[in-house]
Protein backbone atom coordinates (compact mmCIF):
# COMPACT_ATOMS: atom_id res chain seq x y z
CA UNK A 1 0.00 0.00 0.00
CA UNK A 2 1.09 3.50 -0.82
CA UNK A 3 0.86 5.92 2.02
CA UNK A 4 0.63 9.60 1.16
CA UNK A 5 -1.18 12.69 0.83
CA UNK A 6 -3.88 12.98 -2.59
CA UNK A 7 -4.37 16.59 -2.46
CA UNK A 8 -4.44 19.71 -0.24
CA UNK A 9 -6.84 22.61 -0.69
CA UNK A 10 -5.61 26.18 0.25
CA UNK A 11 -8.05 29.12 0.76
CA UNK A 12 -7.05 32.58 -0.62
CA UNK A 13 -7.89 35.96 0.06
CA UNK A 14 -6.60 37.59 -3.49
CA UNK A 15 -7.42 34.41 -6.07
CA UNK A 16 -6.10 36.17 -9.13
CA UNK A 17 -2.95 36.59 -6.89
CA UNK A 18 -2.68 33.07 -5.92
CA UNK A 19 -3.44 32.07 -8.93
CA UNK A 20 -1.14 33.75 -10.52
CA UNK A 21 1.71 33.10 -8.00
CA UNK A 22 0.96 29.19 -8.11
CA UNK A 23 0.80 28.88 -11.59
CA UNK A 24 4.34 29.52 -11.44
CA UNK A 25 5.49 27.79 -8.61
CA UNK A 26 3.94 24.51 -9.16
CA UNK A 27 5.59 23.80 -12.30
CA UNK A 28 8.33 24.32 -10.92
CA UNK A 29 8.45 22.00 -8.62
CA UNK A 30 6.98 18.73 -10.27
CA UNK A 31 3.08 19.70 -10.51
CA UNK A 32 2.98 20.66 -14.29
CA UNK A 33 -0.44 20.02 -15.00
CA UNK A 34 -3.30 22.41 -13.95
CA UNK A 35 -6.73 22.33 -14.15
CA UNK A 36 -9.10 25.51 -13.06
CA UNK A 37 -12.90 25.69 -12.20
CA UNK A 38 -13.55 29.21 -12.94
CA UNK A 39 -17.17 28.98 -13.94
CA UNK A 40 -19.97 31.62 -12.58
CA UNK A 41 -22.15 30.40 -10.22
CA UNK A 42 -19.94 27.52 -8.87
CA UNK A 43 -16.42 26.95 -6.61
CA UNK A 44 -13.72 28.60 -8.39
CA UNK A 45 -11.02 26.56 -7.29
CA UNK A 46 -7.99 25.82 -9.52
CA UNK A 47 -5.63 22.59 -9.04
CA UNK A 48 -2.04 22.17 -9.68
CA UNK A 49 -0.87 18.10 -10.19
CA UNK A 50 1.83 15.95 -10.37
CA UNK A 51 2.45 12.35 -9.68
CA UNK A 52 1.94 12.35 -6.37
CA UNK A 53 -0.95 14.46 -5.30
CA UNK A 54 -2.14 17.98 -6.03
CA UNK A 55 -2.40 21.13 -4.80
CA UNK A 56 -5.70 23.59 -5.18
CA UNK A 57 -6.54 27.27 -4.58
CA UNK A 58 -9.86 28.45 -3.68
CA UNK A 59 -11.14 31.93 -2.78
CA UNK A 60 -11.86 32.19 1.01
CA UNK A 61 -15.94 32.82 1.98
CA UNK A 62 -15.99 36.69 1.89
CA UNK A 63 -16.89 36.50 5.96
CA UNK A 64 -12.99 35.04 6.23
CA UNK A 65 -11.13 37.75 3.62
CA UNK A 66 -9.85 39.61 6.81
CA UNK A 67 -8.30 37.08 8.35
CA UNK A 68 -4.45 36.69 7.86
CA UNK A 69 -2.78 33.56 7.64
CA UNK A 70 -0.08 32.97 10.86
CA UNK A 71 1.70 29.55 11.18
CA UNK A 72 1.01 29.01 14.74
CA UNK A 73 -2.53 29.44 14.74
CA UNK A 74 -5.07 26.10 15.13
CA UNK A 75 -4.46 24.43 11.55
CA UNK A 76 -2.15 24.54 8.62
CA UNK A 77 1.77 25.48 10.02
CA UNK A 78 3.23 25.52 6.48
CA UNK A 79 4.06 22.62 3.38
CA UNK A 80 6.81 21.41 2.52
CA UNK A 81 7.64 20.17 -0.95
CA UNK A 82 10.85 17.91 -1.80
CA UNK A 83 13.31 19.15 -3.86
CA UNK A 84 14.90 17.29 -6.37
CA UNK A 85 18.42 18.96 -5.82
CA UNK A 86 19.99 21.59 -4.16
CA UNK A 87 20.27 23.37 -7.32
CA UNK A 88 16.60 23.63 -7.71
CA UNK A 89 16.01 25.36 -4.49
CA UNK A 90 18.75 27.48 -5.31
CA UNK A 91 17.65 28.55 -8.54
CA UNK A 92 13.55 28.59 -7.38
CA UNK A 93 14.70 30.90 -4.54
CA UNK A 94 16.10 33.54 -6.82
CA UNK A 95 12.69 34.21 -8.40
CA UNK A 96 10.43 33.87 -5.57
CA UNK A 97 10.14 37.58 -4.96
CA UNK A 98 9.44 38.24 -8.66
CA UNK A 99 6.60 35.97 -9.03
CA UNK A 100 4.92 37.27 -5.95
CA UNK A 101 5.92 35.39 -3.13
CA UNK A 102 8.36 36.65 -0.32
CA UNK A 103 12.08 34.31 0.91
CA UNK A 104 11.41 34.11 4.50
CA UNK A 105 14.43 31.94 5.15
CA UNK A 106 16.75 31.79 2.70
CA UNK A 107 18.34 28.50 0.84
CA UNK A 108 20.81 26.82 3.05
CA UNK A 109 21.51 23.74 5.03
CA UNK A 110 19.73 23.70 8.40
CA UNK A 111 20.22 21.92 11.20
CA UNK A 112 17.30 19.53 11.62
CA UNK A 113 18.85 17.19 9.95
CA UNK A 114 22.11 16.11 8.72
CA UNK A 115 22.38 17.16 4.95
CA UNK A 116 18.80 19.27 5.39
CA UNK A 117 18.79 22.11 2.83
CA UNK A 118 15.53 24.16 2.30
CA UNK A 119 14.50 27.56 1.14
CA UNK A 120 11.34 28.93 3.26
CA UNK A 121 9.04 31.62 2.01
CA UNK A 122 5.61 32.47 1.63
CA UNK A 123 2.57 32.79 -0.79
CA UNK A 124 0.42 36.38 -1.59
CA UNK A 125 -1.49 35.66 1.79
CA UNK A 126 1.14 34.71 3.65
CA UNK A 127 1.08 31.17 3.39
CA UNK A 128 4.63 29.13 4.97
CA UNK A 129 6.10 27.15 2.24
CA UNK A 130 9.52 25.20 1.78
CA UNK A 131 11.16 23.60 -0.38
CA UNK A 132 13.64 21.25 0.72
CA UNK A 133 16.35 18.40 -0.16
CA UNK A 134 17.60 16.18 2.38
CA UNK A 135 20.93 14.60 1.29
CA UNK A 136 20.89 10.19 1.96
Amino acid sequence: MRAGIDHIIVNVNDYAAAKKFYAWLMPQIGYPKAMSYDQPQTDVTTGYFGDHGSLWIRPADPEFRADKFHRHRVGLCEVAFAAESRKQIDDLAEKIAANGGKVTDPPKEYDYLPGYYAVFFTDPDGLKLELVHVAR
